[in-house]
């Protein structure tokens, strides 16, 4: 312990927090002020919110997005790129105080969602394959969607709003309809686009199948998944067989995904909605504890109600998802000279299911009368695992233009965004984005210590 210190025990919360990169996937039909709030199915049901200062009725607040574009909006020239498309949708999503997650799908189902139109020109033919517009197999798709992939991220890698990429190989949507039935050369060109060109913007692979998720393990990066069908008790196949009892707690295991999560983000998207579990008598606890289970980070609900009946379910499933950073304990010296610098002993706790997947900086800052000093910690937050003790230890040298005199020290987590503000921790206080942990006076003379 060191002498003369301060030893600050923060207050812990257990308020619902929003922050960058985790929990629903923002609802925005639903936010402001609503006449009436519908069901998925088209019924008006009882309006309600999630706290008193909630800006989303009947769906918990978010600072997530989805972000999709269609391959056709982005190139519809071979070689020429419409970037303007996906800007605009980021920029929307800052403007919520949202990160998203970007997936640029190849094509989809409806006529207007085709391949571009210069690629449809020299392929008018569509196979017969469900879920394809276009043969991987015997046309020029995978150098094509490889060359987008490539541009993509070259274009957008590192991009302070995007929270994670999810890797669209082939079928609509991005979905991975027909992977299993690639080459594997050709499911490794695509994949290989994706992993050699983005280095900064985490990425996460669709769970559909074994031969692509084994391609993409070779490369031994840091890759996590996303599943399209959390909730399903039943829905396809009855008692026989479920993505909840049989596809996923077999597969996450047999594809050797169960330690990714501890890298790159687990995404999950509603079966059908939450109000037809609701309907259907699907146990929410079990659903909400097996994703928990699986280190879920962000769960895209469609945008649609959820059930009041289940609120409180929601509310513990929403502390629990992604990162939660409790700051348990502080220690510093009240009285710390400008030559020899601020040290500064915590612990911390990440009380929920996974990490924090952006090196976003952990900053000290003094904070005088008219002029702020802010230092980064060296400590990088993406190791602040789950159910682990955190000790953060660091010294920070001050210079000798830091004047002499009183300073709040405060600590906070930085996104860079003014939008998207600070991480939120579960301690009270931070209304400006940073947590007061007491004064400490500066002098620039020793022998006044």
């Amino acid at each position: 312990m060191m002498q003369n210190n301060v030893v600050v025990y923060p207050k812990i919360i257990n308020t619902l927090l929003t922050n960058p990169g985790i929990g629903f996937i923002a609802a925005p039909h639903l936010m402001g002020q609503p006449n009436k709030v519908y069901d998925n199915r088209g019924n008006e049901v009882e309006k309600y919110q999630f706290s008193q200062d909630s800006k989303t009725w009947n769906h918990p607040d978010s600072k997530l997005m989805y972000c999709g574009v269609r391959w056709k909006e982005l190139e519809p020239a071979r070689g020429i790129y419409h970037w303007k498309v996906l800007e605009e949708k980021l920029e929307q999503a800052k403007s919520l105080g949202c990160t998203a997650i970007v997936r640029c799908s190849p094509y989809a189902l409806a006529q207007d969602e085709d391949i571009p139109e210069w690629f449809r020109k020299d392929f008018p033919e569509e196979p017969e394959f469900p879920f394809w517009r276009v043969d991987p197999q015997n046309s020029p798709y995978v150098e094509y969607w490889s060359d987008f992939i490539s541009r993509f991220a070259k274009h957008f890698d590192g991009h302070p709003v995007i929270s994670s990429v999810d890797m669209a190989l082939v079928g609509a949507w991005g979905e991975g309809g027909g992977t299993e039935f690639l080459d594997e050369d050709k499911i490794r060109h695509i994949t290989d686009a994706y992993i050699d060109n983005f280095k900064l913007t985490p990425l996460q692979a669709l769970l559909h199948d074994p031969r692509s998720i084994r391609i993409i393990r070779e490369r031994k990066e840091n890759i996590g998944f996303r599943v399209d069908c959390l909730g399903d008790m039943g829905g396809f196949h009855g008692e026989e067989w479920s993505h909840m009892l049989d596809f996923y707690p077999e597969n996450i295991c047999n594809f050797g995904m169960s330690e990714a999560w501890k890298k790159a983000p687990v995404v999950f998207e509603a079966c059908w909605h939450m109000n037809d579990w609701f309907l259907q008598g699907w146990d929410i606890d079990y659903i909400i504890d097996e994703a928990l289970k699986w280190h879920i980070s962000s769960y895209n609900s469609k945008g649609t109600t959820v059930p009041e009946a289940w609120k409180s379910s929601v509310e513990r499933w929403l502390n629990k998802m992604g990162y939660r950073f409790e700051l348990r304990k502080l220690e510093y010296n009240p009285v710390v000279n400008s030559r020899s610098g601020l040290h500064i002993r915590a612990l911390w706790a990440n009380v929920g299911v996974a990490p924090i997947y952006r090196n976003y900086p952990l900053v000290v800052r003094l904070v005088g009368a008219h002029v702020t000093y802010t230092y980064n910690s060296k400590t990088d937050i993406r190791n602040w695992l789950p159910d682990m003790d955190i000790l953060w230890e660091e010294d920070f040298p001050l210079t000798a233009e830091v004047a002499e005199g009183e300073y709040s020290l405060e600590i906070g987590i930085e996104t860079g965004l003014k939008e998207i503000d600070n991480i939120k921790l579960a301690i009270s206080g931070g209304e400006n984005g940073y947590y007061n942990m007491g004064i400490i006076t500066v002098i620039n003379n020793t022998d006044k210590q």
